[in-house]
């Protein structure tokens, strides 16, 4: 017991020296860091405090993105520090990104090997970097929205699930909603999606441009990427929106 307090301790001490050290380099002071993170004024010094218990996980995200530290290895040290089971056992929509087959997310196979569909080897095109900035982005805490329009079976879904794998071994969910119809599916859950999601809205016009329920998904979308208590929360998420040129023409395979 004693030791496992003191690896607890170890780790609370390693947390605060990285915050108050990210502080110190960002120039900051500590009224101008609570007003950048939003957070009150006791506990932001309470954070920075040897003395005080462990912050909060969304306290600890909320400074990191502030003083552009790696949010993802202070949590390592929070969860050590509080004995918090890691992301990726937490539940909530979806499942970890590991866990998906990427055909099962409409990612089409080129061929059959031993009897089981594989995917081709994947060579990176310009945009991708610009999908990598965007996950890049979200694992530093912050949310984004990705719509990549292509034309047919030009890999539009590929490389959408090519941009997400960072963020598989940093406990992020994925949610692709699709039951019992796309639009219907997604209209009825998108305000329950938790943090740390990616939501696949593959086919997007399917999702925003239903007839139905378009306006509707597009507001609740809206919401979950602007909502301010969300936010303030540094619940990041990640919508990948996939979607062709309204034009005439066979099904998109791409």
């Amino acid at each position: 017991m004693d030791e496992v307090r003191g690896e607890r301790e170890a780790a609370l001490s390693d947390l605060r020296r990285n915050l108050i050290e990210g502080l110190a380099r960002a120039g900051y002071s500590k009224s101008q860091l609570i007003a950048r993170t939003g957070l009150g004024k006791t506990t932001v010094h309470e954070a920075l405090s040897y003395a005080a218990a462990a912050p909060s996980d969304r306290t600890v995200m909320a400074l990191a993105r502030a003083l552009k530290l790696p949010d993802e290895e202070l949590l390592v040290l929070w969860r050590a520090a509080t004995g918090v089971a890691t992301p990726g056992r937490v539940g909530g929509l979806g499942k970890p990104i590991g866990e998906w087959n990427p055909h099962d997310l409409e990612v089409h196979p080129s061929a059959l090997a031993s009897g089981r569909q594989v995917l081709p080897g994947y060579v990176r095109r310009a945009h991708d970097q610009v999908l990598a900035q965007a996950v890049q982005a979200v694992g530093q805490g912050g949310s984004r929205l990705v719509v990549l329009v292509g034309s047919s079976s030009t890999g539009k879904t590929r490389a959408c699930w090519e941009a997400v794998q960072p963020l598989a071994s940093m406990g992020w969910r994925l949610w692709h909603p699709f039951d019992p119809t796309r639009a219907a599916a997604a209209l009825d859950a998108l305000r329950q999606v938790g943090p740390r999601t990616v939501v696949w809205l593959n086919e997007a016009q399917h999702y925003l441009g239903d007839p139905r329920l378009g306006e509707e998904i597009a507001a609740a979308v809206h919401a979950l990427l602007t909502d301010r208590e969300r936010v303030a929360r540094s619940d990041p998420r990640h919508v990948v929106a996939r979607i062709r040129p309204p034009i005439p023409g066979p099904a998109d395979e791409g």
